[in-house]
């Protein structure tokens, strides 16, 4: 029992009989300390692989130099194999021993491998996972480029419960970004454009029962999204993102504040309650707190954040009415009320014209909103895939490739 054996392969978690350490030493590798386990790496070859015959024999050592996961980063571990090589008395053809530590004729570990794949999964750069394993950054590239095969999708399934969006990446140009809407939110596919032949053509590579399975499509208001739906999917139902809902209809309030506010001068009282504390107007109703005062410098009182919206509505009946419309759809949307929703859209006579033109879009798709109000798929997780994909193109300094974003 050698002990520098076995200690080096507990620490270094190798379990391959084959590979037998016998010394180690420090040395400057690349300008830099690195340590250096020493192994003799035995031939298990009993037969010539070329004609059969059992008569080897030895030809020497050939010495590679592995690289080997680290701890430390700044002192990277390497591996000094001698690779024991057989010669056939027989055929004359000529053998080497292999180990399951690295591939043949490579000089990175598998477990190095294994943690750059890890590590590819982090918000990080290519050069910091580079650093971090002792390799280069073009080997980080390649290998990303070699795990492309993991991310495909086969042709004959599909969720039942399907997510778009699109979002900007590669030469800001528009990508197309399809996730599974329900369970882990797993990406479906992310494609080169968002042209409507380009995602037609995606989904027709699915069979016609694949395509009939999928049940619900989340999406925004984009007419032309509706209309591939419809097309590819023909027994689902289309559901517009309720976040979409809601901010259109807050952007349509806002619009009709501001224009409000500019009627009155800037010193007056009307113009600074419609001009600041101007998100409490955005939150539901029932989260304005009605007891806690705090001081409104603006209006130099104790107020609460209910009397404060109230004073600022109170300016203008037109806006009163808006902020009601709008707050009683964000309440339906809540409480998955249908009827409740359909009385607020067709009773819009004292709106504000920016809300009024919003409560006729959503009437044009009544269909798809009244499916939002009874559904409790949304576009929320794919929003949040897109912010990441945001965060990891900031990460990357951008992508001049399109295959290396996705």
């Amino acid at each position: 029992m050698n002990p520098i054996d076995n200690n080096i392969k507990f620490s270094l978690s190798i379990k391959d009989p084959n590979v037998i350490f016998f010394s180690y030493k420090h040395q400057f590798i690349k300008s830099k300390p690195a340590k250096v386990y020493v192994a003799n790496v035995k031939a298990t070859y009993t037969r010539c692989p070329q004609c059969g015959f059992e008569n080897f024999s030895h030809n020497g050592h050939y010495v590679s130099r592995v690289s080997y996961p680290s701890a430390n980063a700044s002192e990277p571990v390497y591996l000094e194999l001698h690779k024991e090589r057989l010669i056939c008395k027989n055929c004359g053809n000529s053998v080497m021993a292999t180990t399951d530590l690295v591939n043949k004729y490579c000089n990175i570990s598998k477990a190095t491998r294994q943690k750059i794949f890890m590590h590819l999964q982090d918000d990080r750069t290519q050069t910091s996972i580079a650093l971090d394993n002792s390799v280069s950054p073009s080997t980080v590239c390649r290998y990303l480029d070699n795990y492309d095969d993991l991310f495909r999708r086969n042709y004959h399934s599909l969720p039942e419960h399907l997510s778009m969006d699109e979002f900007r990446g590669v030469g800001g140009d528009f990508h197309f970004l399809c996730i599974n809407g329900d369970g882990d939110h797993e990406i479906q596919q992310i494609l080169p454009d968002r042209f409507k032949q380009t995602i037609i053509d995606y989904f027709n590579k699915f069979d016609s029962t694949a395509r009939k399975q999928v049940k619900t499509v989340s999406l925004d208001l984009n007419s032309y999204y509706q209309d591939i739906a419809r097309l590819v999917f023909p027994n689902a139902k289309i559901i517009v993102d309720r976040f979409h809902i809601v901010a259109m209809m807050t952007r349509s309030f806002n619009q009709s504040r501001v224009q409000i506010m500019k009627e009155y001068k800037k010193q007056s009282k009307e113009y600074r309650m419609l001009k600041f504390s101007w998100k409490l107007y955005l939150k539901h109703f029932d989260e304005l707190e009605i007891k806690k005062t705090f001081f409104d410098r603006h209006l130099r009182k104790q107020v609460t954040q209910l009397e404060r919206v109230q004073l600022g509505l109170d300016v203008d009946e037109r806006l009163l009415n808006t902020y009601n419309a709008m707050q009683g759809i964000m309440i339906c949307l809540k409480n998955h009320d249908k009827d409740g929703l359909v009385q607020y859209l067709y009773n819009n006579d004292k709106l504000s014209s920016q809300m009024k033109d919003v409560l006729t879009t959503f009437k044009k798709n009544l269909e798809i909103v009244l499916n939002a109000s009874e559904s409790k798929y949304s576009n929320g997780p794919i929003e949040g895939i897109n912010r990441m994909i945001k965060q990891i193109q900031r990460t990357a300094f951008g992508f001049r490739n399109y295959h290396h974003l996705v």
